[in-house]
């Protein structure tokens, strides 16, 4: 094991990065349903538009040997701001264009031989003058916080934060959200999705993601709206106990009452509709009230774990920078003012002290950072093809980036699970991935192959809620240690940390051998 993670660690401090020096003009790669532009202001003294949502431009660079390289792309936005896909031997990122430049799209794995790189449209009408491909001019390495951003957080906040801390870059945590809450009474191993995860792979997933969707809004003292509060918070308490980590998500309804909408599109909600015009809240607005309102719901909630010594991890305003929610549809600035209000009237006014807080962002928000105090974990949403099993790594290096190696990176929704073998091999072990739910018609944990699911959820790489029975009572006392010759019968975890003593339940290392205490 010891070697194992040494092995990891060079990899994830010593990245491999190639010598590359190359410039291709887009004339001279493959290309379909573009139209051919001549004009000597484009290098080459022509260009390819692409005006059809079919449109592909498929470059083919020859590397000497495999490693990573930096991709810039020159290009000419035609008609304001577009959004490319550009993706190197099937590993994708989307970026922004706007007028005539060239950006850094991202660091790649080029393989020793042919490598394709494709570009396509996200938004139409745009053109591609050349790609480049250079050798990495820097290397960012993790430099991250070993204790929570709030400075206050309870025990069981900081250990949870520490056992993320500890296993990141080492081992990616297993994770499922959950979608109806019609079934398992308080018992997460027999929740529907949790279940999904178990039939497919033959183990429980460690981290259960939950929604606070029904807490609030116009419609949250509905009976069916309080019943799916009330199981998910009893769930998420079943979760804690048994030494899983539960995960909330906040799809906020409409706050101003005027509908049950999250979506944009569904409602007229602007946040700044309770701010003054310089930009500060409007604090006797009612929509402020409302927004306090909702904020208080959600901590109280929050606060009735932390009585109970539990901790969790949340994600609120996701998926900001879409604009397909509310919370971003009027940009960077509002967005994060709101998200520092919940923050702090969650933290400094209400007392929650056992969240472990996620930044949602996109690849391209640095303009949306709501400021590194504010977050612990930053988190990306992908949802790849039915069966394709790709570790992202370019959108992990792309997060890694933006917040500048300071915070741990997660996977918080997936469509397939990512391959424990490629995540390793190409520098992207997420902190954890979350499939979203199998229930209410979303069938996405079929989407990953059983054989899959298997050979990645009974992977010693992969943390399991089987691996964390022994429940987080056990963790409390744990000290940062290696196992040595000569020790006699020390204690460990399965994730290889020195326990106190035997757990009360669970699995545990003794003398090289794996033993089981009280589990039923």
């Amino acid at each position: 094991m010891k070697r194992l993670i040494l092995a990891l660690l060079a990899g994830i401090l010593c990245p491999c990065y190639a010598l590359c020096d190359t410039k291709i003009e887009a004339e001279s790669a493959a290309y379909v349903n573009c139209k051919l532009i001549t004009d000597s202001k484009y290098s080459g003294g022509k260009a390819l538009e692409l005006t059809e949502n079919n449109a592909k431009i498929t470059f083919t660079y020859q590397a000497a040997e495999r490693g990573k390289c930096d991709v810039y792309v020159g290009y000419d936005g035609l008609y304001g701001g577009k959004k490319v896909n550009l993706a190197v031997n099937g590993n994708s990122v989307t970026f922004d264009v706007n007028g005539r430049a060239e950006s850094m799209v991202g660091t790649f794995f080029m393989n020793a031989g042919n490598n394709s790189i494709v570009i396509t449209p996200n938004w139409t009408w745009f053109r591609i003058d050349y790609i480049r491909i250079a050798t990495s001019s820097s290397i960012i390495q993790f430099d991250i916080a070993k204790n929570p951003v709030d400075a206050n957080a309870t025990d069981a906040a900081k250990t949870m934060y520490r056992f993320l801390y500890d296993n990141f870059g080492k081992k990616v945590i297993s994770g499922i959200m959950t979608g109806d809450m019609g079934s398992a009474n308080g018992n997460v191993t027999q929740h529907l999705d949790v279940q999904a995860v178990y039939k497919a792979s033959g183990k429980y997933p460690a981290l259960i993601g939950f929604d606070f969707m029904n807490a609030t809004g116009k419609s949250a003292s509905l009976n069916y709206n309080k019943s799916y509060t009330t199981s998910s918070i009893a769930l998420a308490k079943d979760t804690y106990r048994r030494g899983g980590l539960p995960n909330f998500t906040w799809h906020w309804r409409d706050p101003s009452r005027s509908t049950d909408a999250f979506y944009t599109a569904d409602c007229t909600m602007k946040i700044s509709d309770a701010m003054n015009a310089d930009g500060s809240w409007n604090t006797s607005s009612q929509l402020y009230k409302y927004l306090i309102q909702d904020i208080h719901t959600v901590a109280d909630y929050f606060l009735s774990l932390q009585k109970e010594g539990m901790a969790v991890t949340f994600r609120p305003l996701h998926e900001a920078s879409g604009g397909w929610f509310w919370w971003g549809r009027e940009g960077a600035r509002p967005f994060i003012k709101l998200f520092r209000l919940i923050y702090e009237e969650m933290v400094n006014v209400k007392g929650v002290h056992n969240v472990i807080w996620i930044w949602n962002a996109g690849e391209n928000d640095a303009d949306w950072d709501p400021g590194e105090a504010y977050y612990d974990v930053v988190s990306a949403d992908i949802y790849n093809s039915d069966f394709d099993y790709s570790s992202n790594y370019a959108s992990f290096d792309k997060l890694k980036s933006l917040t500048k190696g300071k915070k741990i990176v997660a996977l918080s929704e997936n469509g397939p699970i990512p391959d424990i073998d490629k995540m390793v091999d190409e520098e992207a072990v997420w902190s954890w991935w979350m499939p979203w739910y199998q229930t209410w018609n979303g069938r996405f944990v079929d989407k990953t192959s059983k054989e899959e699911w298997k050979k990645c959820m009974n992977d010693d790489r992969v943390i399991t809620l089987e691996d964390l029975a022994a429940g987080w009572a056990a963790y409390s006392g744990i000290q940062s240690a290696e196992a040595t010759e000569g020790e006699g019968k020390a204690i460990y975890d399965l994730q290889g940390r020195r326990l106190t003593g035997v757990p009360a339940r669970g699995l545990y290392i003794s003398d090289g051998k794996i033993y089981s205490a009280g589990v039923k």
